[in-house]
Order: C-alpha cells, then structure tokens, then sequence
C-alpha cells in the first residue's frame, strides 16, 4: 500500500463515509480540499440543535472540531469513533502510517 494525498485522492463518497464514522446522526453540508496541508474541512449541522453550522476537519489519523463557541479546536478523543476513523483511513492509503514506511510492499 501506498500513502495518497487525502486532500487530492479522497472521494465524496470517502469523504461522506469518514464523516458518518465519526457523527453518524450528522447531516453534511459541503466541504472543501486543502491540498497544501492535506486536510478536508466540512460543514455540518446537528438534527437536535438550532440550525447553527459546525466545522470539523478531517486530517489523515486525527479529527478535529472547530469550536466556535470557544474559539478553539477540539480534538476527537480517542475511543471507538476515533479508532474506526483511523481503521478507514489506513484501509484506504491515506493514514500516514504508509508515509516513508520501509516496510511497505510496494507492488
């Protein structure tokens, strides 16, 4: 397995499936490719809240969730939702686990 840019090579369905992983009951609004820094930013909204618009970005073994509230980032936490996220993203070459890994079977 090779590393892939997931800025470049994660397709919208990917990017929907990375997603629900980890809001299952989320609703995804758009999202957007930051190919300089290889991270997916999307915007969100949550069923049982006022109609108020979160941002979360997808990076290749971590999750974060911009708080606007607090004006911070906040981390996934690890546990299942993280670990399933991390499962995706090596299944798919774009954890970076495969960067420069020597023991990579190329093919």
């Amino acid at each position: 397995m090779e590393f892939k840019l997931m800025s470049e090579d994660m397709t919208e369905e990917e990017i929907r499936t990375a997603f629900q992983i980890v809001l299952p009951f989320g609703k995804m609004l758009d999202y957007e490719k930051h190919p300089k820094s290889n991270y997916i930013s999307i915007h969100y909204v949550m069923p049982e809240e006022k109609p108020v618009v979160h941002e979360m970005e997808l990076l290749p073994d971590d999750v974060y969730f911009q708080c606007e509230k607090v004006g911070k980032e906040r981390l996934l936490e690890n546990g299942e939702k993280l670990y399933q996220y991390r499962q995706f993203n090596v299944a798919r070459g774009y954890s970076e686990i495969w960067l420069n890994n020597p023991y990579c079977i190329n093919k």
